[in-house]
């Protein structure tokens, strides 16, 4: 059960409900439980991700699947999940706002499950369109970050209404960052991710970076990225994926569109007093769509 979270990660999350109930007044440590509740949950999402992907490595790691096999990574997934309640319930706020917390994350793991969904079935599509696209990441990846906005604001003591603002900016910058983290996989080195490079590519899945070259590219080259992404593929066919999407402007569009969701978050930040947990909040939020891996 501790192999992928003692393999490394950027605990991004955790670190945004800590700071997010610093940002409302509260202390930070108050939130750990919960903090660590949501890292468990990632966790638990990625051992059966990577089950379902079939990526072999995780974190620089073998993937759970990969080193214990597909029943083993399955309950150990089970098994964080089951753990990341048992730490909400642990959170030191009263028993009302525990029941809430607990209430909020069942409904994101639904969530997740819903957009994990959506992303299996169009690796099974031809065309998928933006909008279809970016309601998959919201579900899937973004509304775990709205989760440790609103949790960490709401045992900070933010009210429900300051806390789902909150929850709405972090979910209009998980939308860069998932943007941002399909970029990375088509340009970043295996090295620098710590998992093989080009493995949406590999899979086909259709990614933003995938939909907007289907959409800008010369006809020949919209042939090639669909023969590329419908088959199995060498590293020279990744590459040319990735040549397409370059020359199609696909890589340049999508990152000026993950830059855009930050620069979109900066009023709502406005609203809070300058101070280190403010300073520390918009520096994670623009980590967030601006990393190398």
């Amino acid at each position: 059960m501790a192999h992928i979270p003692l393999a490394g990660g950027k605990r991004l999350r955790p670190v945004m409900a800590l700071l997010a109930c610093e940002m409302v007044g509260g202390d930070s440590a108050a939130a750990v439980p919960y903090a660590a509740a949501l890292e468990t949950i990632h966790n638990f999402t990625l051992v059966h991700d990577d089950v379902m992907d079939e990526d072999e490595l995780r974190h620089g790691v073998p993937s759970a699947h990969a080193e214990f096999g597909v029943a083993a990574a399955i309950n150990a997934g089970d098994a964080l999940f089951a753990y990341a309640f048992e730490m909400v319930t642990d959170s030191d706020c009263s028993q009302e706002l525990r029941a809430e917390l607990v209430r909020h994350i069942a409904i994101t793991v639904r969530k997740i499950g819903e957009g994990q969904q959506m992303d299996l079935d169009f690796e099974n599509r031809d065309t998928v369109s933006p909008a279809e696209y970016m309601e998959m990441i919201r579900l899937k990846t973004s509304v775990l970050f709205g989760s440790a906005a609103y949790g960490g604001a709401r045992i900070g003591g933010a009210s429900e209404e300051q806390a789902r603002e909150l929850r709405q900016m972090a979910i209009d910058v998980g939308l860069g960052f998932q943007i941002w983290d399909d970029y990375l996989d088509a340009t970043a080195t295996e090295e620098l991710l710590g998992k093989p490079s080009g493995s949406d590519i590999r899979q086909g899945k259709r990614t933003l970076l995938v939909i907007e070259a289907l959409d800008r590219a010369t006809s020949e080259d919209q042939d090639r990225l669909t023969t590329i992404l419908g088959g199995d593929n060498s590293d020279e066919d990744v590459a040319e994926a990735v040549a397409i999407m370059e020359r199609s402007g696909a890589l340049a569009a999508c990152h000026e569109q993950a830059n855009d969701y930050l620069q979109g978050v900066r009023a709502t930040l406005a609203k809070y007093p300058q101070g280190e947990p403010r300073q520390l909040f918009e520096a994670l939020l623009e980590y967030m769509v601006t990393r190398r891996h």
